[in-house]
């Protein structure tokens, strides 16, 4: 019987030879790309883990393991990051530091799209202790905010491991954890937020996505929709292989077959930690397969099919009139059915701020700050098909009297008075402020591009500024604060002689006559 088992043994042994001989062969036929090793500027005789590249992939962060640099006495995990150089390099690594970086284990899990908000794995405890669970901390000057807990009814994780990883609109945490209703080993839950920082107990993501063995280190990409995570199931290339799905609608509960990855991503090594910036260009994991340490963090170019659904990186920066940073919250809606679909923070040193919006559907988003009109910007996604990154500077406009505002998410068809349903997000954060300022009068204000006659476009844009009235008198404002008027096209703000400049002179503004 001895010699039997010994026999099957080699069997599977030659068995797995062969294979990875085929792998290789294989991948060499089709000419896949290199997976590269980040190479000894990231990368140590240490293990590197845990790396999560920024949507814009410009910082990749990861963890050192039981590095002398490390904080603590027992070295144990540290949060480092490095930045993309110009030459596509990366450049020299830095200790993140306190207070993401404590005496014990320390990772991130989540850069938001904005770039200024991260998810962390543990709860931060006053004294500098940790519990189960996960933080949020932001950008301030100067570094890191101390992280702010959230907190996940229930979370009853049996395992001393866990990962997490939120959706890009914040509102959706996907993770690892080991219940007493696991299929098998540590499973894949869905947890959805409830309040500011309280989330709903975790709900098992099922058989059609989970195995009976272990499926870890989670990661949603910046369409919210495809998920990367590693298991070690049968059919694999190593001990561990990463995988993705992608989600088929909006219970977050159907999933599509989880796919291998394959070469060059898995090996016959232990392969996980998979990351990928909004451009999905190229993923980062970590392998044990041939590094400098233990663990290293691998790059490798992506084919298309293996990318995430493409999105649209809208960046920008939020100042006033006098060219100055505001702190200011971005808000962004599907303006189809005025659903809101996230937010973003300010960079409170250089005003900038980042969001990923995913194609197929028009958007508005505006930035806010107290004391300024909610300036917005409009976003028609809807042809578009593939990846793209778009500039668009927000300037607020304080509310002083005599200060005219533009109304960017106003809209009419061609010729008509009649508002489109999209106009409504922006003409209810209008009523809001009214709603706000009780004495605030302002005088509605149309204007058109120099096409059609004079007397026409007066009228025109008379109407148009007259339904704008009509509709925040129907969301209780009274008509005596609303001053309609209608300017046709003896106001440009650009040139007729273009398309770009036209769409600019038909506009719809309010004018601040008592504050």
């Amino acid at each position: 019987m001895n010699h039997i088992l010994q026999y099957n043994r080699r069997l599977l042994v030659l068995a797995g030879i062969m294979l990875c001989i085929s792998w290789y062969s294989t991948a060499a036929q089709q000419n896949l790309p290199e997976r590269v090793n980040l190479g000894g500027m990231v990368n140590s005789e240490y293990d590197e883990v845990l790396p999560v590249i920024a949507p814009d992939a410009q910082t990749l962060f990861f963890v050192r393991k039981n590095h002398p640099d490390n904080l603590g006495d027992e070295k144990l995990d540290d949060i480092w990051f490095s930045r993309l150089q110009p030459d596509s390099s990366w450049g020299p690594v830095q200790n993140i530091g306190r207070p993401l970086n404590t005496d014990g284990f320390n990772f991130v899990c989540t850069v938001m799209p904005d770039n200024n908000t991260m998810l962390l794995g543990n709860q931060y405890l006053p004294g500098g202790g940790q519990d189960e669970g996960v933080s949020l901390t932001r950008r301030i000057e100067n570094g890191w905010s101390t992280p702010e807990n959230l907190m996940i009814t229930n979370l009853a994780n049996l395992s001393r491991w866990s990962e997490y990883t939120m959706s890009p609109d914040g509102r959706v945490l996907i993770m690892s954890i080991l219940r007493s209703d696991s299929i098998g080993g540590r499973d894949l839950y869905v947890s959805f937020r409830e309040d500011k920082n309280i989330w709903t107990e975790p709900e098992n993501l099922g058989h059609g996505i989970n195995s009976v063995h272990e499926d870890i280190t989670p990661f949603l990409a910046a369409d919210g929709i495809t998920l990367y995570f590693s298991s070690n199931r049968p059919g694999g290339f190593g001990n561990n292989d990463v995988y993705f799905s992608r989600r088929q609608d909006g219970t977050w509960k159907n999933w599509s077959n989880p796919r291998n990855l394959g070469y060059p991503i898995n090996t016959p090594g232990w392969d996980a930690y998979y990351t990928v910036p909004a451009n999905g260009e190229y993923a980062y994991f970590v392998s044990t397969n041939h590094g400098f340490g233990k663990s290293d963090i691998w790059r490798v170019e992506l084919p298309e099919e293996l990318r995430p659904v493409a999105v649209m990186l809208v960046s920008g920066k939020v100042r006033n009139v006098d060219g100055d940073v505001v702190p200011a919250t971005i808000s962004y809606e599907r303006l189809s059915d005025g659903k809101s679909i996230g937010t973003a923070t300010v960079d409170p040193e250089t005003g900038q701020y980042k969001i990923a919006l995913p194609l197929g559907h028009d958007y508005g988003f505006h930035a806010e700050s107290d004391g300024y009109y909610p300036v917005s910007e409009h976003l028609d996604l809807t042809e578009l098909e593939g990846f793209d990154e778009v500039q668009r500077d927000l300037v607020l406009a304080p509310l002083l009297q005599g200060t005219s505002i533009r109304l960017n998410n106003i809209f009419f068809d061609f010729d008509q008075d009649v508002l489109r349903d999209e106009s409504k997000p922006e003409l209810d954060r209008l009523a809001n402020l009214l709603r706000s300022r009780p004495s605030m009068i302002i005088q509605i204000d149309g204007h058109t591009d120099s096409k059609g006659g004079y007397d026409y476009n007066i009228d025109l844009s008379r109407r148009r500024a007259q339904a704008v009235v009509n509709y925040l008198v129907s969301q209780g404002i009274a008509e005596i604060r609303l001053l309609p008027r209608g300017f046709g096209k003896t106001r440009p703000v650009a040139t007729n002689d273009t398309d770009e400049g036209r769409q600019l002179n038909r506009r719809v503004e309010y004018t601040i006559l008592q504050n």
